[in-house]
């Protein structure tokens, strides 16, 4: 179809079920709602101009699809003009897209008018024209509330065996109002037509044809219409209308300043549309093309013959929708549309990168914050589940849309629920706060940190008492000897009283130890470490790891080189081979755990945990690679920075492992798991809102497993000593850890209070 129809107009027919919408000629013929002299036909309520329909709050889609009927049938695609306007809401969209379905034009294809002022022109030139990709193309059109001013670029696409250009828009065309408008030209035509006073009333001027006629500079034949007793009556219009005042026009062209070409659409003629182009031209001078009439029809045919065709009609950017995600780096908005993103029309947009959230156990509904396109505040939806919830369950948060073709859809995906629920914007509660205010509420302050592990050191166990030598005096009588007792000197620096060691786990010593006590330890300690070199060389052979203890319970005050003897072996027994401290099975406890007690340096560390993580976490034994990663997480400032995403999960499985393991026993075997744990914590050095459940599905599973201990603490049966001392142990410390995966620890020290279970 191409043309101008002035004014089009629907009637309604026929009462309650029996009432139809008619468009088209018809309509425009008929004497429905030309006023009372028509009888009950002509009340106003049975006459609609389109105009008027396309800007109702809620658009009716019966009469809309009345009037697509009658402007057009039998189309295979039927593509419709949408100002280019804030305006034109999605509800519109919506409602003519179901217009074209009720009146069963074909395929319904929505077209921003801008975009059809430039396939119009396209079509229209193309013998002659040959634009370069890129181009950028500014187009005026005129619209009721004044004026659009949109910027397009043309793309070099592949039609059917061509290259053909199709037009991408990438925002939304800068609305400038003016009563230049359609609105202010037709309010003028009404009041033109009142004045030359021919009728009783001015009912009759809204849907007289003169009325469109004049508005835009049309030939405007006499008119006969008929008064309320059934009279007839004559109109005359004006030969001209006298245009409201506006001299803006010039200056706001000035804003396409930087487009190659400038197109103006309007439906306007004669001297009006020259009244409208002269401050324009001087403006824009020969970049300014002035578009037939009609051209907005012919891009509309232009259009449906791509759509047809499968060729691209134009691409078009998505108005972006952002949602609020709790994370690791705590509350962000995250994007739902990528923002550079054009897609060509009629297809589907769907969220690269949906937001995760998880549905938490015991809830029947949870809240999503949104922010949408160009509405003025943000909104929070509440997605109802129907029951609760018996565990954690992900969910993903996407986006549906095609352009110009409606509100887009919010889609939540459960896949453990097998259900996918959708979010109305529509029914959700308007937040009148700023989107960026909403982010910093809900980041909350920041999850807490357990303090890093330091065991202190004592002068108890260096004294003597009625218990026995102190180290002191162990050090002074095996320095005389000639075979030094290691296993007694290991075993005094290992031993703990009141909570303190002869050396602190940082490597200090009491400063009350004296001079020449410091001076054996260190002169034993160089004969110790000569005898670890001594066999690793093979120089000498041992039945026992008596010295290699007794360096290690030095903590980090253990010669440089023992790290690096220790990670020696751990790569020996990875390569199969023999190693000299590797006596038996249980010497690998030592190693492993010595090696976390001497560990200081950021590059043992990373050596340390790379040898850990090449085994798999199945073949780990608790006393041996779980202790080894607790003791280095517990214990540096460095060694949880090392951790990636993918570490901290495995090691999470590793603590999810052993916590199932021992349900249902004494918990004999669960000493180094809860304290892992403890350590991984740590990691928020590196990601602050790591592993804080609600926001972080692994904490989540944590939290289960720690519950679900708790749950079997209470069990009634098998309640022996052992059990029972396990729990006095540890129920008060996995409850603290539950603090700690919420955010909000109580105990700093509760890394210590671990070590000590």
């Amino acid at each position: 179809m191409t043309g101008v129809v002035l004014q089009p107009s629907v009637v309604r027919t026929g009462e309650g079920r029996g009432a139809r919408w008619i468009g088209g000629a018809q309509a425009r013929l008929a004497p429905h709602g030309r006023g009372g002299g028509w009888g009950d036909i002509g009340v106003p309520d049975r006459r609609a101009t389109v105009r008027d329909l396309m800007a109702a709050p809620q658009p009716a889609t019966q009469p809309l699809a009345a009037a697509l009927a009658g402007l057009a049938s039998g189309a295979r695609v039927c593509a419709i003009a949408l100002d280019d306007h804030p305006a034109r809401t999605e509800d519109l969209q919506e409602a003519l897209l179901a217009a074209v379905a009720q009146g069963r034009l074909g395929r319904g294809l929505l077209v921003w008018r801008s975009v059809l002022a430039v396939l119009g022109w396209l079509a229209e030139e193309a013998d002659w024209l040959a634009p370069d990709e890129g181009l950028t193309l500014g187009v005026i059109n005129h619209v009721g509330e004044g004026f659009t001013l949109q910027k397009l670029r043309l793309r070099r696409e592949m039609g059917r065996g061509r290259a053909i250009f199709a037009p991408e828009r990438r925002r939304m065309a800068q609305p400038i109002d003016s009563p230049l408008g359609y609105a202010g030209l037709f309010d003028a035509a009404r009041k033109a037509l009142i004045a030359g006073g021919a009728g009783p009333r001015g009912d009759w001027a809204d849907h007289a044809q003169a009325r469109a006629a004049l508005a835009l500079e049309r030939p405007a034949r006499a008119e006969l219409l008929r008064t309320e007793r059934g009279d007839f009556f004559q109109i005359d219009p004006p030969g001209a209308l006298e245009l409201p005042p506006d001299d803006r026009l010039g200056a706001i062209a000035g804003r396409l300043a930087d487009c190659a070409m400038i197109l103006f659409e309007s439906l306007t003629t004669g001297a009006m549309r020259d009244a409208l182009l002269k401050p324009l031209r001087e403006a824009c001078g020969s970049a300014l093309i002035d578009l037939p009439e009609d051209i907005i029809a012919r891009g509309a045919l232009e259009a449906a013959r791509r759509h047809d065709e499968g060729e691209p009609v134009y691409f078009d950017f998505l108005p972006q929708i952002s949602t609020i995600v709790l994370g690791q780096d705590g509350a962000r908005s995250h994007d739902l549309i990528e923002p550079e993103a054009t897609l060509p029309a009629g297809r589907i947009y769907r969220s690269a990168e949906p937001a995760k959230f998880a549905i938490q156990a015991g809830q029947a509904e949870f809240s999503v914050h949104l922010r949408m396109g160009l509405a003025p505040w943000p909104r929070k939806a509440r997605v109802e589940i129907g029951a609760p919830v018996s565990e954690i369950v992900p969910v993903s948060l996407s986006v549906e849309q095609v352009p110009a073709a409606g509100r887009a859809r919010l889609l939540i995906d459960a896949p453990k629920l097998s259900r996918q629920f959708t979010v109305d914007w529509e029914g959700a509660t308007e937040l009148h706060r700023r989107w960026e205010d909403l982010v910093v509420d809900l980041d909350g302050p920041a999850p807490t940190i357990p303090k890093r592990l330091v065991l202190p050191c004592g002068m108890e166990l260096w004294e003597d008492s009625p218990a026995g030598q102190g180290l002191t005096s162990l050090l002074a009588q095996n320095l005389r000897s000639p075979q030094v007792d290691w296993k007694v000197l290991a075993d005094k620096l290992s031993a703990r009283k009141l909570k303190r060691h002869c050396i602190s786990s940082d490597g200090e010593i009491p400063d009350q130890v004296p001079k020449q006590s410091r001076a054996h330890l260190a002169q034993l300690t160089e004969r110790a470490l000569a005898e670890l070199e001594d066999r690793r060389a093979g120089r000498r052979g041992s039945n026992d790891n008596h010295a290699l203890k007794f360096l290690t319970w030095q903590f980090r005050r253990a010669p440089d080189a023992i790290p690096a003897m220790l990670l020696e072996a751990w790569q020996d027994r990875a390569a199969g081979r023999k190693h000299p401290f590797a006596l038996s099975e249980a010497s690998w406890v030592l190693i492993y755990q010595g090696l976390g007690r001497t560990c200081r340096s950021e590059n043992d560390e990373r050596i340390a945990l790379a040898r850990l993580f090449a085994r798999p976490i199945e073949k780990w034994s608790y006393r041996q690679e779980t202790a080894a990663a607790a003791f280095l997480l517990s214990r540096s400032d460095t060694a949880p920075l090392l951790l990636e995403r993918s570490h901290v999960e495995q090691l999470a499985e590793r603590v999810l492992m052993e916590f199932a393991a021992e349900h249902d026993t004494n918990y004999t075997r669960f000493n180094y798991a809860p304290f892992l744990l403890g350590g991984l914590l740590r990691w928020r050095l590196k990601e602050g809102n790591a592993l804080v459940r609600g926001l972080d599905l692994l904490a989540d599973a944590l939290s289960v497993a720690i519950e679900r201990t708790l749950s079997d603490f209470a069990r009634h049966e098998n309640r022996n000593e052992t059990f029972l001392r396990a729990v006095s142990h540890y129920e008060p410390l996995l409850e603290q850890l539950l603090d700690e995966l919420a955010g909000e620890g109580r105990n700093p020290d509760l890394l210590v209070d671990l070590y000590d279970a």
